[in-house]
């Protein structure tokens, strides 16, 4: 059995409800399926299709899973999915950058050498953006039940456009 959530998990807290069997459930095959899914990508675009598709198939095959409860525990999962993916990405990411620091620190001065700490700040700031933004749309909610299921989905969909756009950040400089 999968841990539940994070963000699920504080979300049903928040609303003082017992959990719905969706946030109960086993993330193991739609991590296959997702899993699965980007090893068969041959780009960073080609990632667009794993997209929003554990989250909709946890919908559809939990029970609960298109309750506002199971909604916001399935998008919680699909963004976990994608948070784990970009945590494995930076590795890769921070290690193209470092390799081609070192190749042109010989012929230029430090100034030009600093790839893998822009990333990083680039990273950390992405991080507080990302954060900041699904807040928002949470809170623009207000009350509404609604206020969780849009916050999960801006945190799966936000993660998952980091994914792309470091992908084709480093497939795109060589």
């Amino acid at each position: 059995m999968s841990r539940v959530p994070t963000v699920a998990l504080l979300c049903v807290l928040a609303a003082g409800a017992a959990p719905a069997r969706a946030g109960d459930f086993d993330a193991a095959p739609f991590r296959a399926m997702f899993e699965t899914c980007v090893a068969q990508t041959g780009t960073a675009r080609d990632l667009e299709t794993c997209r929003n598709a554990p989250a909709q198939t946890c919908q559809l095959e939990t029970e609960g899973g298109r309750t506002t409860l199971g909604t916001t525990a399935c998008n919680a999962m699909e963004a976990d999915l994608w948070e784990t993916l970009l945590s494995a990405d930076l590795v890769a990411h921070l290690a193209w950058a470092e390799a081609l620091d070192a190749r042109e620190r010989p012929f230029f001065d430090a100034s030009y050498s600093k790839r893998s700490d822009s990333l990083l700040d680039a990273q950390r700031a992405w991080t507080a953006f990302r954060d900041a933004e699904c807040r928002m749309v949470h809170d623009a909610w207000g009350s509404g039940s609604m206020r969780n299921v849009a916050a999960s989905r801006c945190h799966a969909d936000l993660t998952a456009a980091r994914v792309i756009a470091l992908r084709q950040l480093t497939e795109g400089v060589r």
